[in-house]
């Protein structure tokens, strides 16, 4: 169709604004009024006063979506005017829109006018208004109260995470330093074994407790794969239980196989978890010189772990019972949470695998977990990485640790110094920029949880500062919120507790600066 000419379009303008009588009303999110255009006294309005049109228009939208284009043709107003009504959402004010409609015939009226009043048939306006502006009300509320509850679960886990890994450093890592200085099969001897056994049961408990609080299962969008190599989580898993194994004189076994050079691409902490809740059950339940085996394969497709052991068995009415939350020990009555199996179940799950257990009592009990490899995601799209233990330059071989845990700093005092550096504690995180300005550390460990203060807020202050040496945090809480916010503030490495000590020293004489291996290897 073609344009009228722009004379006759600016007169038919003008004729049809002069009929209509246009009113706009523009108002923000909140509901106030930020303009008007057209005159409000023409529908009998004094003034700028037109909250009974603004009430008129949001009875009108009851039950109706408030983001889309509403348009009632005819609406009658208490002065005696009929007009059209329009609400038009918009940024950043929506507008109610008002024309004169009394030129339509009185028919016409008075049906619109019936179609209007059966639109709110059955319903006492006010009312019925009011009490749905209750429930919304009521609604919003119970919003807020569901979301400030959620966060407040989250602090408490991240927490309780801290206050439960942190002490667990302690006692492993104390524990470790002892191992050496003590003869074998003597009391003291037999007594750290007890520590480090319970110490591992401890760890197991706390991850199952941890992982059961966040939202009662695990989901498969939380999963953080990448790339890793079975042999380091043979050898952790195997530090970590083997203490339990000895302490009950059993025989241990824990190996892998790979039959393909393509490494695995999984989860390796879910997997650590799994593979851990495995054999400490496993040993728990095994009497003493009994014997516990895991193997773990890996084909390219598909990665199975067989835990078997030579335990006391589970009747067969019980079999599918251990797989239940606080689950202790089905028929037997043992110790234990009754946690493990059902986290993994759980974590199996959520990686798409499958699970499955054969037991008879009196001969011992198999578990076997298959995991196929996830489906490459999208081209070009990267595979999310967990940080780990980061190869790091290092200036020198000063060490500054900041932690308000007295027994975190002498744990790690001792252990820096003879993995061949010079350590210092800080307990006072306000005067870390200050110290690191005196000292001028090659490496900076920081707690994230530090009382009053953050620890990733001192590691951007000493970023901005333009402190150039390495950062490294460590934390109860090793999620991956927490992760990403440590690499945010300018962190170089995260290390969950609780800390591995053996690992974590081993990993620090790697990182030693060049004059020191030269002077090692010149002795």
């Amino acid at each position: 169709m073609r344009r009228y000419p722009d004379k006759v379009s600016t007169i038919l303008q003008r004729y049809l604004i002069e009929k209509a009588h246009p009113l706009v009303i523009s108002v923000d999110r909140t509901g106030r009024v930020r303009e008007i255009q057209g005159d409000p006294a023409h529908y009998g309005y004094r003034g700028n006063e037109v909250e009974p049109l603004l009430r008129l228009c949001a009875d009108m939208r009851v039950g109706a979506e408030s983001d889309r284009h509403a348009f009632w043709p005819l609406v009658h107003l208490a002065q005696g005017h009929h007009v059209a009504l329009h609400w038009l959402p918009d940024e950043p004010c929506d507008h109610v829109v008002i024309t004169d409609s009394d030129l339509c015939n009185a028919e016409l009226a008075e049906r619109q006018q019936t179609a209007n009043e059966l639109a709110l048939a059955g319903i006492e306006k006010s009312r019925t208004i009011k009490e749905l502006k209750r429930v919304r009300l009521e609604l919003e509320e119970r919003e807020r109260a569901l979301a400030e509850t959620q966060a407040f679960q989250r602090r408490l886990i991240d927490t309780l995470a801290h206050d439960l890994r942190t002490p667990l450093t302690s006692i492993g890592g104390y524990a470790a330093l002892l191992h050496p200085h003590l003869k074998e099969n003597t009391p003291l001897q037999r007594a750290l074994g007890a520590i480090q056994r319970n110490a591992v049961y401890l760890k197991a408990l706390a991850e199952n407790l941890l992982e059961l609080a966040r939202s009662g299962h695990v989901e498969a969008n939380a999963l953080q794969r990448r790339e890793f190599a079975l042999d380091e989580l043979v050898a952790d898993v195997d530090a970590i239980v083997r203490p339990m194994a000895d302490g009950k004189d059993l025989a241990l076994e824990v190996a892998a196989h790979a039959n393909t050079s393509a490494a695995p691409c999984f989860d390796p902490v879910k997997l650590h978890q799994v593979l851990l809740n495995l054999l400490s059950n496993a040993v728990r339940y095994t009497p003493a010189g009994g014997r516990v085996e895991a193997r773990i394969e890996w084909d390219g497709q598909e990665l199975r772990m067989t835990v078997a052991d030579t335990g006391i068995g589970i009747a067969p009415e019980y079999q599918q019972r251990v797989f239940e939350p606080l689950n202790r020990g089905a028929q037997q009555g043992k110790e234990g949470a009754g946690l493990g199996l059902s986290i993994v179940r759980q974590l199996v799950d959520s990686m798409g695998g499958r699970i499955a257990l054969e037991s008879a009592v009196g001969v011992g009990t198999r578990v076997e977990v298959r995991l196929p490899q996830a489906p490459a995601g999208p081209a070009g799209e990267p595979v999310p990485a967990v940080p780990g233990e980061p190869e790091l330059k290092l200036a020198n071989r000063r060490v500054l640790i900041v932690d308000d845990d007295p027994d975190i700093c002498e744990l790690l005092l001792w252990s820096l110094r003879d993995a061949g550096y010079e350590p210092e504690i800080l307990h006072d995180p306000a005067h870390a920029l200050e110290r690191v300005r005196a000292l001028d550390p090659g490496l900076a460990i920081i707690d994230v949880d530090l009382g009053l203060r953050s620890g990733l807020a001192v590691t951007q202050e000493l970023r901005l500062a333009g402190y150039h040496g390495a950062v490294v945090v460590f934390s109860g809480a090793a999620d991956h919120r927490t992760r990403r916010a440590a690499e945010r503030a300018g962190a170089d490495g995260f290390l969950a507790k609780p800390l591995e000590m053996g690992r974590f020293v081993d990993w620090m004489k790697r990182l030693l600066p060049a004059d020191r291996q030269t002077l090692e290897d010149a002795e």
